[in-house]
């Protein structure tokens, strides 16, 4: 059984960011319309990323490696507050979200993605996987994530990678 939930409801956008209307996940997004995504790379104090291993049981890139978290906004949330929700539901981790931790908007065909960045001292032992969603999380370090996110047919995310450290790196600098 496929582990995504193709009977959730999203907020349909244009490029503009305006909500046009709301549809089933199973439903095709039409042309010019928009949903929601949010992503974000988790960073420990070593500056090693986390990864997750997607479940056999996903539709699109079964088993592949993928950012720390992510997923579709759901009708009715800000990116922020789904942000939160999918932290909490695949990994346990209930961080603050602000919209300091969103550094990109990027558009693609059908879907905007909302890419953020966080740092936590949590070890891999202390967080809780959502086992419908992913297999496993690890740290690696640049090289190896990178190694890691490159599987055919999946973005490798390398310039959303970078940019996360970068933000990381402004922000503790301005502490």
């Amino acid at each position: 059984m496929a582990a995504d939930r193709l009977g959730e409801y999203w907020d349909v956008y244009n490029r503009q960011l305006q909500r046009v209307g709301q549809q089933q996940r199973r439903e095709p997004v039409q042309v010019g319309e928009f949903h929601l995504v949010v992503d974000a790379f988790i960073f420990n104090p070593a500056g090693q990323v986390l990864l997750q291993q997607r479940s056999p049981d996903k539709l699109n890139f079964p088993s592949c490696w993928d950012c720390s978290v992510g997923g579709s906004v759901v009708a009715g949330e800000t990116i922020t507050a789904a942000m939160h929700r999918e932290m909490t539901e695949e990994l346990g981790l209930d961080i603050s979200v602000t919209p300091a931790d969103n550094f990109l908007l990027q558009p693609h065909s059908h879907w905007i993605e909302a890419w953020f960045a966080f740092q936590t001292d949590w070890t891999v032992a202390d967080f809780t996987i959502q086992t419908a969603e992913l297999q496993r999380v690890a740290y690696f370090d640049p090289v190896n994530a990178h190694r890691h996110l490159q599987q055919i047919g999946f973005n490798a995310y390398t310039q959303e990678l970078e940019r996360a450290r970068h933000h990381i790196q402004e922000r503790l600098n301005m502490v």
